[in-house]
C-alpha cells in the first residue's frame, strides 16, 4: 500500500468540516420542508413527516452517490459520466422537490400572513356564535317551560296524564314554587354555573389558538388551523348533547279537554357550523405565488449539502507503480 493510499484510508472514517456543513444543510432541508408541507396540508402531521423525510433522504442519497462516483478507484471515465448524470438528476429532482415540496409555499404564506390571520379570527367568531345561539335558545326554552309549568300548577288547574307523569318523574309538586325550583335547576345546568365551566374550557383553548396565530409561531400555526375546525366540531356536538339532555317540555292548555298538556316533549336544537365556510385553513393550503426568498434559501441549503461533494478529492491517475498505473482514491463520506 502506498503512502497516499494509507492517508486516504485514515481519512475515510474521519468527520470533516464538509461532512458537518452537509449535515447541517440536510437538517435545514428536513425542517423547512416539514414546516412548509404542514402549511400545504393544513396540519396533517403524518404526511408532513413522510414528505420531509423522503425529500431529505433523496438529497442525502444523491449526495452520497455523487461522492462515491467522484472517489471511484477505477474505470474513471465511466464513473465521471455517471457522476455527471447524478449531478443533473440532483438539480432536476432534488432541488425542485424541496422547493415545491413545501418551502416555496411556506414563504408565500408568510408573505401574506397578516391577511391570513384575520381569517382565523373570523373562524373563531363562528364558534363563538354557536355559544350565543345556544344560550339564546336555551333561555327561551327555559322561559317557555317555566311559563307553562306556572300556569299548569296554578289554583284549580288540571294536568292530563302525560303532564302528571312528567311532573312525578321529576319530583315536581303541583305548586308554583316547585315549578320555579325545577326551572332554576335546569337553568343552572344549561346556562348557569355548569355551562360557564364548560365554556371556560373552550375559552382557554380558543385563547391558546389565538395567541399562537397572532404571534405567528411558524411551527404551530398549521396545526392550530386544523384544531380550529376540530374545536368547532366538538363545540357543536357538545352543545347539542347539552341541549338534548335538557328536560324542557313545551306546555299548552287544551281547551277541548280543559287540561294542561305537553305540546312538545323537549325543546332542543342541533348546533353546528359549516366547516366549508371556514377560511383560515384553506388560506394556508391555497396560498399561491412565487417567493424569491424561498428560491435563495433552497439554493443555499443545497449548496451546503453539495459542498461535501465539491470539496471531495477526485480519483486521479498519478503515476506508474510496481503493478502498473497507480490511482489516488478520492474522499468518501
Amino acid at each position: 500500500m502506498t503512502k497516499k493510499q494509507k492517508n486516504n484510508s485514515k481519512n475515510q472514517g474521519k468527520v470533516t468540516i464538509a461532512n458537518i456543513i452537509a449535515l447541517i444543510g440536510l437538517v435545514f432541508l428536513l425542517v423547512f420542508t416539514f414546516i412548509g408541507h404542514s402549511y400545504m396540508s393544513g396540519g396533517e402531521l403524518g404526511w408532513d413527516i413522510i414528505i420531509a423525510v423522503l425529500v431529505t433522504a433523496l438529497a442525502g442519497l444523491l449526495l452520497w452517490f455523487l461522492i462515491k462516483c467522484k472517489g471511484a478507484p477505477n474505470q474513471l471515465d465511466k464513473w465521471k459520466k455517471i457522476e455527471l448524470a447524478t449531478l443533473v438528476c440532483y438539480i432536476l429532482i432534488a432541488i425542485p422537490a424541496s422547493l415545491f415540496g413545501g418551502i416555496m409555499h411556506f414563504f408565500v404564506v408568510n408573505d401574506n400572513k397578516e391577511q391570513i390571520k384575520s381569517y382565523a379570527q373570523e373562524d373563531i367568531a363562528q364558534i363563538d356564535s354557536l355559544f350565543s345561539s345556544y344560550k339564546t335558545f336555551e333561555k327561551k326554552a327555559i322561559s317557555n317551560t317555566k311559563t307553562g309549568l306556572l300556569n299548569a300548577t296554578g289554583k284549580k288547574q288540571v294536568c292530563d296524564n302525560k303532564l302528571n307523569q312528567f311532573m312525578q318523574a321529576n319530583n315536581i309538586e303541583h305548586t308554583r314554587d316547585a315549578a320555579d325550583s325545577f326551572c332554576r335547576i335546569q337553568s343552572k345546568k344549561l346556562v348557569g354555573e355548569d355551562y360557564e365551566l364548560f365554556k371556560q374550557t373552550f375559552d382557554n383553548r380558543k385563547n391558546n389558538i389565538s395567541t399562537i396565530i397572532n404571534s405567528w409561531s411558524v411551527m404551530q400555526v398549521p396545526f392550530k388551523a386544523k384544531e380550529i375546525e376540530t374545536l368547532a366540531t366538538e363545540v357543536g356536538e357538545q352543545l347539542t348533547q347539552r341541549s338534548e339532555s335538557a328536560k324542557l317540555p313545551k306546555l299548552s292548555f287544551d281547551a277541548s279537554i280543559n287540561k294542561h298538556t305537553i305540546q312538545q316533549d323537549n325543546q332542543t336544537k342541533k348546533f353546528s357550523v359549516d366547516l366549508s365556510s371556514f377560511q383560515f385553513r384553506k388560506a394556508l393550503q391555497d396560498a399561491d405565488g412565487f417567493s424569491v426568498t424561498a428560491l435563495i434559501i433552497v439554493l443555499l441549503i443545497h449548496l451546503m449539502i453539495l459542498f461535501n461533494y465539491f470539496v471531495a478529492r477526485r480519483t486521479n491517475v498519478i503515476g506508474v507503480g510496481d503493478s502498473g498505473l497507480e490511482e489516488d482514491g478520492g474522499q468518501q463520506l
